[in-house]
């Protein structure tokens, strides 16, 4: 426990820096996103269309379901069938805590604004350890950790895959990682379980991601100790919390289509680390292969290139700090990182390796191997843990050049000593201010860099939406006293049709019999389902077609009629 107490510092360090850092992610979201999206009754913001109406949708849906076992499960989106709650991205965690709760929140209530502002703060208190964990300065740990709140990657993902902004978690299984031979067994354990669980329950692609940052810790571990039984168990407690949290929320449900397509088309390109994609007003936008070659986005920002640019100068005039790079490269920390780093990137590439708007090669990999990467077909975010470690790097590098000189990354980047407290250098306090001030004009230079970014986020978010349905004739009062929607037509490729009629039936008391899930879970169930429905209509049904699909309505038991933009039908009987 003493060792635990010395990251703290004995006079709270590291708690200066985790408040620190965490305050200053909370400022940074309050800034950018304003308070509007924090009032749980306003919901406006979320039924603009787009994935954020999937995300707030599917927790509405789920939020009036019955509860099942899983818990996860809902059949009022899908009705008869059930899907997870897992594959509208709602944020499952939030979405049965706060389904536990329903009978004592509002009518409307949506608990997205919140998320952002806990990931923000979780973001930068996090990043703030991080940076502590190698350089014993509080304020710069703070200050610091406002890379990692704004990093591209981040705020890119925030309010458009919503559930991706908990990238705090790869941050927390660094963390644990560097630390966890400080730890009890116990304790160790306990972290591994805590973090699986949250990840299981949170996003499925922070599973693998953060498998792969503690699994490379581990197997450095393994290597240098040799305590095979430790290195198994504690993998074990991972897999098992994450796999029970996917069972216990119904992702195990029913069948997945393993490869969805896509997969080389969502990876990661071999210029993107120097790629801004819109994301700098300097650097220029690269080429790029693939319709979806955003996924792939992995700039860390100008200011950290920036940083390591001035890092890498300092230590190519500099012999003696090259030669305590040499030195510590073998360390444990380092060789972790490089394990991470290499992992990472072969997975994000896939099997299509590109540059710019080439494929340079495509790996003959197993058809088998390629239809199981395929559940995973978003490739390009496995560099995420690369780009955290080149954020975190930067800013050590950066610090170390400057204040102490003659080590360089040295023994902070091996096994960070808790007793050096950053008192290097001959005026250590005048050094340290120094490096403070580097690195404060570092983030301004980066915040002015992709100010359009966080302009238009702030010009989004910050006022208050009006949601106004497409729904305006007179049928739909009529028949609001029916008890199910079913899509005839394909309505997942037109969001606006989708959604509109969702909140409808939502307004309403209303099932719908498909909606947009990823992974195209119960795809097959709701083909049947519809087939079914039409071979013996019901009377407490409204049956939904495009109006470019009238063709289809010839059922001489129903009756159609034009409304909005789409074909209605009812059974005779009851028109």
């Amino acid at each position: 426990m003493n060792e635990i107490r010395n990251d703290f510092g004995e006079n709270g360090g590291g708690k200066r820096a985790l408040i620190g850092g965490f305050l200053l992610g909370v400022l940074s979201f309050l800034l950018l996103y304003g308070i509007q999206i924090l009032d749980v009754t306003y919901d406006d913001w979320l039924l603009t269309g787009g994935d954020l109406s999937q995300h707030y949708l599917g927790w509405c849906f789920f939020r009036v379901s019955d509860w099942s076992f899983p818990v996860g499960l809902m059949d009022r989106i899908s009705y008869p069938n059930q899907v997870s709650v897992i594959f509208t991205d709602s944020i499952p965690l939030f979405a049965v805590l706060f389904k536990l709760l329903r009978g004592l929140l509002p009518e409307t209530f949506q608990y997205f604004g919140i998320w952002g502002l806990l990931c923000f703060g979780l973001q930068g208190g996090l990043g703030a350890l991080l940076i502590r964990h190698f350089v014993k300065d509080d304020r710069y740990a703070a200050v610091g950790s406002l890379f990692f709140v704004l990093a591209p990657i981040e705020l890119y993902r925030m309010y458009m895959h919503t559930a991706l902004g908990a990238q705090w978690l790869l941050l927390a299984a660094f963390l644990l990682g560097l630390k966890q031979n400080r730890l009890k067994p116990v304790q160790r354990t306990a972290a591994y379980l805590f973090l699986g669980v949250l990840c299981g329950s949170i996003h499925l692609y922070f599973v693998p991601m953060c498998g792969i940052i503690l699994g490379a810790f581990l197997a450095v571990d393994l290597i240098l100790r040799r305590n095979f039984l430790q290195t198994v168990l504690m993998g074990m407690a991972y897999c098992f919390s994450a796999v029970a949290a996917v069972v216990l929320l119904g992702g195990l449900s029913h069948d997945h289509q393993l490869d969805a397509g896509g997969l080389g088309q969502f990876s990661f390109n071999l210029n993107g680390l120097i790629n801004p994609q819109g994301w700098s007003r300097i650097l220029p936008d690269l080429p790029l292969y693939g319709e979806g070659a955003g996924e792939g986005l992995a700039f860390p920002g100008t200011g950290i290139l920036a940083a390591l640019l001035a890092g890498a100068l300092v230590l190519s005039f500099r012999k003696k700090s090259r030669q305590a790079v040499r030195r510590q490269i073998s360390g444990r920390n380092v060789s972790a990182c490089l394990v991470i780093a290499a992992v990472s990137i072969v997975i994000s590439v896939s099997h299509r390796l590109a540059l710019g708007g080439q494929v340079i090669w495509e790996i003959p990999y197993p058809q088998q191997l390629v239809s199981l990467w395929g559940m995973f077909r978003s490739s390009g975010r496995f560099t995420w843990p690369v780009v955290y470690l080149l954020i975190l790097f930067g800013e050590v590098l950066l610090y170390r050049v400057l204040v102490c000189p003659e080590e360089a990354v040295g023994s902070d980047m091996r096994q960070s000593d808790p007793a050096q407290a950053g008192a290097c250098g001959r005026d250590g306090k005048g050094l340290q201010n120094a490096a403070l001030a580097v690195l404060a004009i570092l983030l301004v230079f980066q915040i002015y860099d992709c100010w359009p970014q966080l302009k238009e986020r702030n010009d989004r978010f910050s006022g208050r939406e009006e949601y106004v349905s497409f729904m305006t004739d007179e049928v739909w009062g009529r028949l609001s006293e029916k008890e199910h929607l079913v899509f005839v037509s394909d309505l997942v490729s037109n969001q606006n049709l989708l959604y509109g009629l969702s909140v409808y039936a939502l307004e309403n008391d209303m099932t719908v019999n498909t909606f947009y899930f990823a992974h195209s879970a119960i795809k097959s169930e709701v083909k049947d389902t519809i087939e079914s429905s039409l071979e013996n209509p019901d009377p407490d049904t409204v049956y939904i077609y495009k109006e470019e699909d009238e063709k289809l309505c010839t059922d001489d038991r129903m009756t159609y009629r034009k409304a909005d933009g789409l074909v209605i039908g009812i059974l005779k009987s009851d028109s």
